[in-house]
């Protein structure tokens, strides 16, 4: 059993806790090098441009499209406000559902609080780790198909979590592996 620092918001979104209007709000632009805004967008460049650094999005959805708009917000961790945290989830939270997150901390953004350590699996050349909400006291099995799922890895100072609920584990890995640079 293991407590992990990860993308909180990430899964509110997700799940259908909408983010506060100020939190989407466009902010005043930046000299250019810059995050520049923060805010929802409908595709990929425009919340890179937003994000201010390279993002990757998926290019393996296994059947599930993405369920509302790209999102860019601020890491919520002192001394890193500064920073961008960008989610874009796919399918329903209800049933199956595929989440990806990237921030350029180089570190988590957020909690999602206790999480049992499953396995390491080799994602784009970084060795990424793979939790689960399962096993604990109150939770199910780790065997079960409907949890959540959380892989972390890092690679050239961002830091991705891809999530999943009600998915196998190897559906997960094989979105995490499809992330290609947004172009």
């Amino acid at each position: 059993m293991l407590r992990i620092r990860t993308v909180a918001a990430g899964l509110a979104l997700a799940v259908g806790v909408t983010a506060a209007p100020a939190a989407l709000a466009p902010a005043a632009f930046a000299s250019a090098g810059r995050p520049a805004a923060i805010g929802s967008f409908h595709g990929w460049r425009a919340a890179e441009r937003a994000a201010g650094f390279g993002l990757k999005h998926p290019t393996r959805l296994h059947g599930l499209t993405r369920s509302g708009l790209i999102v860019v917000t601020r890491c919520e961790v002192t001394g890193q406000l500064g920073k961008r945290d960008v989610f874009a989830s796919y399918g329903k939270v209800q049933h199956r559902f595929l989440n990806i997150s990237q921030n350029n901390s180089g570190a988590p953004c957020g909690d999602f609080g206790e999480a049992k350590k499953l396995r390491t699996y080799l994602i784009h050349g970084a060795r990424g780790t793979l939790f689960g909400v399962c096993g604990m006291k109150g939770e199910p099995s780790c065997h079960k198909r409907d949890i959540f799922l959380f892989l972390t890895w890092r690679r050239h100072h961002i830091f991705y979590v891809a999530t999943s609920h009600d998915e196998r584990r190897h559906v997960l890995v094989n979105f995490a592996r499809s992330l290609r640079a947004v172009r």
